[in-house]
């Protein structure tokens, strides 16, 4: 299944953590630093979140799949999407190569 420029409705950014130097010769504190901003098709699978509130869970991890065109994207980078981070748990190629998958899971969440 081919992505259709139609689809790609969400802007998402990739971030991977950086260190930067203290200026004054200490250890650095790790940052967010933008990789990337692409257009991707973002899917809530609603499944999972439905099964975490069934089951009583004061608090839940949504869970998103983002549909972008084929890149390379790292699984230690993060997508900020809607204000929210989003830890990258898969990266799979559709069978032909013509779009990329990517399974992310947000921060907890009240719910």
């Amino acid at each position: 299944m081919t992505l259709q420029d139609g689809d790609l409705q969400h802007r998402i950014r990739f971030e991977q953590e950086t260190t930067t130097r203290d200026p004054l010769g200490g250890p650095g504190k790790p940052v967010w630093a933008e990789v990337v901003s692409v257009w991707a098709k973002a899917t809530n699978n609603l499944a999972a979140t439905t099964e975490a509130v069934a089951a009583g869970a004061d608090h839940y991890r949504e869970q998103v799949r983002f549909d972008i065109r084929p890149r390379q994207v790292d699984p230690q980078w993060r997508i900020v999407f809607r204000g929210r981070y989003f830890d990258i748990k898969s990266v799979a190629p559709s069978n032909d190569r013509s779009e990329l998958a990517i399974i992310a899971i947000s921060e907890r969440s009240d719910g």
